[in-house]
């Protein structure tokens, strides 16, 4: 039996054909690069400028003293004894009336002025819906720096009246062409001001009223 010879080749032309499917690789097709984060190097922390030593915190303001109200009666009541109340109350009859046309405690604008910016207590003496008789008597504790100012206004209004003394009691008394009789008396004694302001009161009674009353307020 004589053998095969065809099958040696055969099988070289089938590896061959193999090999020439086999795709080509491509030269530019190159594993992808791993991307890897870069190593950074660590910051170190700045330090914070120091405090200039020449800088100084500003010093608040000074707040201004206010006087104290409560050195003062609480009510015209607590401002007079009872024998006075009542010599008040005979001669005029009504003690701050609602009714009544207000006269001010003193002539002097400039005094009132500071009686509008402290502490007060105002009593008001007239007879029930007004008239020609009045007694207005208002104590005050002002500031010191108006005392100075209190001092200077009375000593050109109230003609030899010693401004300067540390109690001041200055009264003047005249009479307006109508025929009504004005008293006035202004006491300065410590930071307590007394503005009285009478009209067609006997000036026994007003002098009486302002001592009374100066009695009851602080020394």
């Amino acid at each position: 039996m004589r053998p095969v010879r065809l099958a040696a080749p055969a099988l070289v032309l089938a590896v061959f054909a193999l090999a020439a499917c086999q795709p080509t690789p491509d030269p530019t097709d190159s594993p992808a690069p791993t991307s890897e984060a870069p190593t950074v190097a660590p910051t170190e922390p700045t330090d914070s400028p120091e405090p200039s030593a020449s800088a100084t915190p500003t010093p608040s303001p000074t707040p201004t003293e206010t006087p104290d109200a409560g050195a003062l009666p609480a009510s015209c009541e607590e401002a007079y004894s009872l024998q006075m109340q009542d010599w008040l109350f005979a001669e005029l009859g009504a003690l701050n009336p609602s009714d009544a046309d207000l006269v001010p405690s003193s002539k002097l604008a400039d005094l009132l002025d500071v009686i509008q910016g402290s502490p007060n207590l105002t009593c008001y003496w007239t007879p029930e819906g007004g008239g020609t008789m009045a007694l207005n008597s208002n104590a005050a504790v002002i500031s010191a720096e108006h005392e100075q100012f209190v001092r200077d206004a009375l000593g050109q209004a109230f003609p030899g009246c010693d401004a300067t003394a540390e109690h001041v009691r200055c009264t003047r008394e005249g009479e307006q062409q109508e025929g009504t009789l004005e008293t006035e008396t202004v006491v300065l004694r410590g930071d307590v001001m007394l503005t009285t302001y009478a009209m067609n009161v006997d000036g026994a009674l007003v002098q009486e009223a302002v001592d009374d009353m100066l009695a009851h307020l602080p020394q």
